[in-house]
């Protein structure tokens, strides 16, 4: 793994990792690859939720291209099973998770990406917003499509309100970040079409490197003191198309970040992919990637980061305060 292509740029940083990240296996998929993941978190229970698909599934593939996205429980033996009870959403990939309140209701909103190639290198991708009591009552229509996005993700704000991280791309297909506050969730539908303003912007190091959020969080500090805390992932591509990704972390006190004074966010490397064990790869252009689903809380000032590896595993590792307060 060549380290060095996404952080030469960088001031060196010491990774705290608490111990050698592992793969973790889903039982029930046959021998589909299973990536991408995000631990959905409520009710009193964990369902994991991830991308699967064959490992020839490509999208400039027609034939045999076929992800979905599908969930899992640990049973009494901490294994990972598959949850036949919830149905898969199929033809979606990576998955995402929030819990929202509505007019006095809790909710959850559930969503994924949907690929179309339209023609011999042009690919559609969609993000599409579900929303229900329960994993198992979500509405299989989505509420709201964001068109021409992917890495699209939401948080409900203390005030009612809800952040959208969007990524928009450029000439070139590169993403940056921008982040938008809305009123109402129903906000989201018209966002193709009433651009809310922009309360921050998240670029690349370099103009070809990308950046994607991929989770939300909204925290406390000793002092009561309230910051987002944002868990995404750079990325940068050699001539040779040899892809690289680091999860990083962002932080914002929410205050400056609603007033729009946030202008100088600084990414946090929190893994690589050498922080994990060895596993198989996609393809030879995808070895070097970690691409960060979520962090569940496991004690005080630590974390445990769920990733995609290599877009064919999911991986876990522990990990001290990702987003280091001092």
């Amino acid at each position: 793994m060549n380290e060095s292509y996404v952080l030469n740029n960088l001031p060196s940083q010491q990774l705290s990792i608490l111990q050698k990240g592992k793969i973790i296996n889903i039982e029930g998929v046959g021998d589909k690859d299973t990536y991408n993941p995000v631990l959905c978190d409520y009710g009193g229970q964990k369902i994991l939720a991830f991308r699967c698909e064959n490992r020839n599934s490509q999208i400039f593939d027609t034939n045999n291209y076929h992800p979905s996205i599908r969930f899992a429980k640990q049973d009494e033996n901490h294994t990972w099973r598959v949850i036949d009870s919830i149905l898969p959403f199929d033809m979606l990939e990576d998955p995402t998770f929030m819990e929202a309140k509505i007019h006095g209701n809790e909710c959850i909103v559930f969503g994924g990406v949907r690929a179309k190639l339209l023609s011999e290198n042009n690919v559609l991708v969609n993000t599409e917003l579900y929303k229900g009591s329960s994993l198992e009552t979500l509405e299989r229509k989505p509420f709201a499509i964001i068109n021409g996005m992917k890495d699209e993700h939401l948080c409900q704000l203390p005030d009612g309100r809800f952040l959208l991280c969007r990524r928009p791309l450029d000439s070139q297909g590169v993403g940056s970040i921008v982040i938008h506050i809305l009123d109402n969730l129903h906000d989201v539908a018209s966002v193709n079409a009433i651009i809310p303003p922009a309360v921050a912007i998240l670029k690349g190091l370099n103009d070809d490197d990308w950046v994607g959020i991929n989770n939300i969080y909204l925290l406390t500090d000793k002092f009561n003191i309230q910051w987002v805390g944002l868990l995404g992932h750079m990325a940068s591509k050699e001539s040779n198309g040899v892809k690289h990704y680091v999860a990083t972390t962002y932080k914002i006190k929410l205050d400056e970040l609603i007033n729009g004074q946030s202008n100088n966010m600084k990414a946090n490397i929190i893994a690589t992919r050498s922080c994990f064990e060895d596993g198989p790869q996609k393809d030879n252009q995808l070895g070097d990637i970690v691409f960060p689903g979520c962090l569940e809380k496991i004690g005080d000032n630590r974390y445990r980061l769920w990733a995609g590896l290599s877009d064919a595993r999911i991986g876990v590792v522990d990990l001290d305060d990702p987003f280091k307060f001092n």
